[in-house]
């Protein structure tokens, strides 16, 4: 029997700190390189990665700032836990959004991703799409 076969698969607790951003590392503006997010380098954001598999689940916090998405590659639900967020695609009206808010931001997403004020949110995204 491998070890692999021993491991035991079970449920872990989101640690409730990070929700509200005790504890998170600076973040590294590589991660968005070929996922088509262009993000201005001087933008100082944090996060913490609860899980990452078939599934990415996270906090990410930033100080205002705003990106551009062009032709997101995954489907991506936000919890919206500080600040606001505008949404805008191209061609389509501005959509405001506000702490306690959840929305899905679909795969093919493309337009301005605003924080117009220090932002924290917590996400999950479909890993499967991104690698597709």
């Amino acid at each position: 029997m491998s070890s692999e076969e021993n491991t035991v698969i079970k449920p872990f607790a989101l640690e409730q700190s990070f929700f509200e951003g005790i504890g998170l590392t600076l973040g590294d503006h590589q991660e968005f390189d070929g996922d088509g997010i262009t993000a201005d380098d001087a933008i100082q954001f944090k996060t913490h990665v609860f899980h990452m598999g078939k599934l990415l689940v996270s906090i990410y916090e930033s100080d205002p700032a705003k990106v551009r998405i062009d032709d997101m590659p995954f489907d991506e639900y936000v919890q919206i836990l500080e600040g606001r967020l505008i949404l805008t695609p191209d061609g389509g009206d501005s959509q405001e959004f506000k702490q306690g808010d959840s929305l899905m931001v679909p795969a093919g997403f493309t337009g301005y991703w605003e924080m117009p004020e220090k932002y924290r949110e917590f996400i999950i995204i479909n890993n499967d799409e991104a690698e597709a």
